[in-house]
């Protein structure tokens, strides 16, 4: 493929000296997303642009520039036909350190009655790590499906999932690229926020505070957002430490102390990055068995509930999440979802 002259100034933007490069406008990010996913820039081109661009470090615009291009003009999105859905963003590159909780706490949502929608990919850099797709299909949950077999899982069992192979074939195709880097890019960003099924609530996870502030406004859930704090910048939130939840405005940042709900002590989740381990914790979570896992997963449900106003409060919403596990409602969701084919 010849050298794309078109995409060369973007290039120059992000990628000059200290004095000279510059943020992307708008309309320029949009337009660089477009050539790099139609392929009109080279792979050397979309390297030395992702890694330039980290470097200087992504502004609010361009992020806004990427999301909206790719739900533009690459997303197969759907709409399902059920009120309520909540986008559960969480990092493609999975855990590689902490538990992957995020099948768990879907689970419990749906059985609580809201609808979920997860998204994601496998082996996507820096980490590679343990992803709920993985943990969903190991648990016998079909993930391979189209976006219209996504969207039925959800109308009829309340979760579904959908890989960006299936949703967003341009992207996915470009992670053999991004194993060449060695670094995050904004790319890991944008791909938490595609929000491909139009889920009027989105609940994001990043990790760096700065970092969040500066991209709150890049929440794209349709009607409100907000950006968890979590472990390894995913969306659970952990026992003995206060977690701060960003929402679209500061005004409505929450802070949330666990001592409140009774999880005054710091507990580790460490886990290697072996998928058959986060299978057995998830089954774990999901049968009531008492473990700091349980409990942060219970602990995220509550609080979600509470910022949806399915729930007076996260006390009150944690006690509910409780319930529902031991009366078997979460299990049951997987049992519905593992028949759907």
């Amino acid at each position: 493929m010849e050298s794309s002259t078109a995409f060369v100034p973007y290039i120059k933007a992000v990628g000059r000296g200290e004095k000279l490069k510059r943020d992307l406008t708008y309309d320029e990010a949009y337009d660089a997303l477009r050539l790099i996913l139609n392929r009109e820039a080279t792979d050397a081109q979309i390297g030395a642009f992702l890694i330039a661009q980290r470097v200087k470090g992504e502004a609010v615009d361009e992020i806004q520039g990427f999301i909206n291009a790719a739900r533009a003009e690459f997303i197969q999105s759907a709409q399902p036909k059920i009120d309520g859905l909540l986008d559960l963003a969480v990092p493609y590159d999975g855990k590689a350190k902490t538990a992957q909780l995020a099948p768990a706490i879907a689970l419990i949502l749906a059985a609580a009655g809201v609808p979920v929608i997860l998204h994601g990919d496998e082996n996507i850099p820096t980490k590679s790590g343990i992803t709920p797709g993985a943990i969903l299909a190991k648990l016998g949950v079909r993930t391979d499906g189209n976006v219209a077999f996504a969207s039925q899982m959800i109308e009829t069992v309340g979760i579904g999932f959908i890989s960006a192979k299936q949703y967003i074939p341009a992207w996915h195709a470009l992670t053999p690229i991004r194993h060449q880097f060695g670094l995050r890019t904004v790319m890991n960003t944008v791909e938490k926020l595609f929000n491909p099924f139009n889920a009027p609530y989105q609940v994001s996870g990043f990790f760096h505070a700065n970092y969040i502030e500066r991209i709150r406004g890049t929440q794209s859930g349709l009607k409100t957002s907000w950006i968890v704090q979590g472990e390894e910048g995913s969306i659970e939130m952990a026992a003995g430490r206060r977690t701060r939840i960003y929402a679209i405005d500061a005004e409505n940042d929450v802070i949330l102390d666990p001592a409140d709900v009774g999880l005054p002590t710091r507990e580790r989740l460490s886990l290697p990055p072996e998928l058959d381990a986060h299978v057995e914790v998830t089954t774990a979570v999901l049968q009531n068995n008492p473990s700091p896992a349980t409990e942060q997963a219970l602990y995220t449900v509550g609080t979600i509930l509470s910022l949806l106003g399915k729930a007076e409060n996260v006390a009150d919403g944690f006690a509910h999440a409780r319930n529902l596990v031991e009366q078997g409602k979460a299990s049951q969701k997987l049992e519905q979802a593992r028949r759907v084919a």
